[in-house]
């Protein structure tokens, strides 16, 4: 396999990058740090290079407002926060420029080689919102469920959420948080509450199961 390491910024690059590939799954965020430039400004270079070809997009259950959850993909995107609407504005510029796109919404991921985010809060935090609902997805089932999109006709937005609705308390305990010292917060009120995904058109689709948290790491 050939490793590049790029600019997801810089389209020549980018265009140098997919040069003699069939596909491309664009996986690359960022939440702090330039969010819009990468997110918005990089998707677009990925949209531009990958003209002509297969392109999955990955994309957030945060490009919603968490009002009432278990969202669908026809429901309005209404972003809190500029991560989201960084990533909604990337859906709507990758929307026009491929419209034969898969945009994958997925939610929080676990389950790596190596702990990633959720696993490194859960160990290093101490206080988790408990009324802040997600649907966190295995990465293996995650990446299962993209290559297998590759080789389907699915264009526009598509939710890739794990069965379960957690809470991000919840998740943590799973995932290895002390139960005796973790302590339960209470969303701001700038933040989504419940973001939650209707997946059952994947379900349908896919022969990839995007199991349930619960099912994986068991209940506490």
């Amino acid at each position: 396999m050939d490793w590049r390491q790029l600019d997801i910024r810089d389209s020549g690059s980018v265009r140098a990058a997919v040069e003699g590939v069939d596909a491309v799954v664009h996986t690359a965020y960022r939440q702090h740090d330039d969010p819009w430039g990468v997110n918005v400004d990089g998707s677009v270079a990925v949209a531009t290079a990958a003209a002509g070809r297969r392109l999955v997009h990955l994309s957030t259950d945060l490009v919603f407002d968490g009002r009432r959850g278990r969202y669908r993909e026809e429901d309005a995107l209404r972003p809190l926060g500029g991560y989201g609407e960084s990533k909604a504005e990337a859906e709507r510029r990758v929307a026009a420029l491929a419209p034969g796109a898969t945009i994958v919404r997925t939610s929080l991921l676990y389950g790596g080689v190596e702990p990633g985010p959720q696993e490194r809060l859960a160990r290093e935090g101490r206080a988790f919102f408990a009324d802040e609902l997600r649907s966190p997805v295995h990465v293996g089932d995650l990446a299962s469920a993209l290559l297998e999109l590759l080789g389907l006709d699915v264009p526009g937005p598509l939710h890739l959420g794990g069965a379960d609705d957690v809470s991000r308390f919840d998740l943590a305990l799973l995932l290895g948080a002390d139960p005796d010292t973790a302590e339960r917060a209470e969303t701001p009120p700038d933040r989504a509450r419940d973001v939650t995904l209707d997946s059952s058109r994947a379900r349908a689709l896919l022969r990839t199961r995007l199991r349930g948290v619960y099912e994986v790491l068991g209940r506490p």
